[in-house]
C-alpha cells in the first residue's frame, strides 16, 4: 500500500520567528523618523498582525497590504510604494537568520525517505518566501505555495495540487498541519486523511470532527505510517 504525506510548513515543520513582521515595523519605524511622526509599536504590531492573516488568506498581495499599512501607521509618502515593492526581497534576503527548522524534523523526512513515502509542502503564504522557508530547513520535495498555485488552504482546490503530484487517492494522502481549521479540517473536506501536529497544546475547536491522528512529535509521523503498512499486510 501507498502513502503520501503533505505538510504545512508555518508552526508544523519550521517557524520564522516573526520574519514579516519584524521587518515591516523596522520599515515604518524609519518612515516615521524620516517624516517626523510618532511610531506607537504596539498599535502598529497588533494591525500588522491582521494584515499578516489577510494576505495568507489571499485576500490581498502582500505589496497591497503593506501599503496600505504603511499609509495608517507612517503617513503617506512616496517611500511606501518604494519600501512596499521591496518588502519580498528584504524579506527573503533575511530569511536565513529567522528560520528554524522545529525539532525531529530530519529525522522524520530521513525515516520517511527510508520508508519510501513520497511528501510535499503545501502552505497559505507568499513566494518566494514559503520556497526559501522550506530550502533553509533542507527541504528538498515539492513545494507548493498558495500564491503561487491560487488556491488557499482550507479550499479543496490548494489540497487538489496534492492529488495530483502523488496521483493516490485522497484518502492515501495524509495531510500534517497544526491549524485544526485551514489543515486539518480543510484536508478532510478534500478527501485527505488529516494529522493533526499538537505540539503547542492547543484546545480543539469545540464541535470540529477531529482529526484522524493526532501527534505532539514530528519523530511520531514515521510509526504511524509503518503502523498502517503493517495493518494493510495483515
Amino acid at each position: 500500500m501507498q502513502i503520501a504525506v503533505g505538510f504545512d510548513f508555518d508552526h508544523t515543520l519550521g517557524i520564522d520567528n516573526k520574519l514579516e513582521r519584524t521587518v515591516a515595523l523596522e520599515i515604518a519605524s524609519n518612515l516615521c523618523a524620516l517624516r517626523g511622526i510618532a511610531f506607537d509599536a504596539d498599535a502598529a504590531t497588533e494591525s500588522m498582525n491582521h494584515e499578516i492573516a489577510v494576505v495568507r488568506r489571499g485576500e490581498v498581495p502582500v505589496e497591497t497590504a503593506l501599503e496600505g499599512w504603511l499609509q495608517s501607521v507612517a503617513g503617506q509618502g512616496p517611500e511606501n510604494v518604494l519600501q512596499a515593492g521591496r518588502f519580498r526581497e528584504e524579506v527573503v534576503a533575511r530569511a536565513p537568520d529567522f528560520v528554524k527548522a522545529l525539532p525531529g524534523v530530519r529525522e522524520m523526512l530521513d525515516e520517511l525517505d527510508r520508508l519510501g513515502v513520497r511528501y510535499a509542502i503545501l502552505s497559505n503564504g507568499w513566494s518566494p518566501l514559503q520556497e526559501e522557508k522550506a530550502r533553509l530547513i533542507g527541504f528538498a520535495a515539492p513545494v507548493f505555495v498558495s500564491e503561487r498555485i491560487g488556491a488557499w488552504k482550507p479550499s479543496q482546490a490548494a489540497f487538489a495540487s496534492l492529488v495530483k503530484l502523488f496521483e493516490l487517492p485522497p484518502e492515501d494522502i495524509w495531510f500534517v498541519g497544526d491549524d485544526p481549521e485551514a489543515d486539518c479540517a480543510g484536508a478532510r473536506a478534500a478527501g485527505l486523511t488529516p494529522v493533526w501536529f499538537d505540539w503547542e497544546n492547543r484546545a480543539w475547536p469545540d464541535g470540529q470532527v477531529p482529526a484522524a491522528h493526532v501527534i505532539k512529535a514530528l519523530e511520531e509521523l514515521p510509526g504511524l505510517l509503518q503502523g498502517r503498512f503493517s495493518g494493510a499486510a495483515n
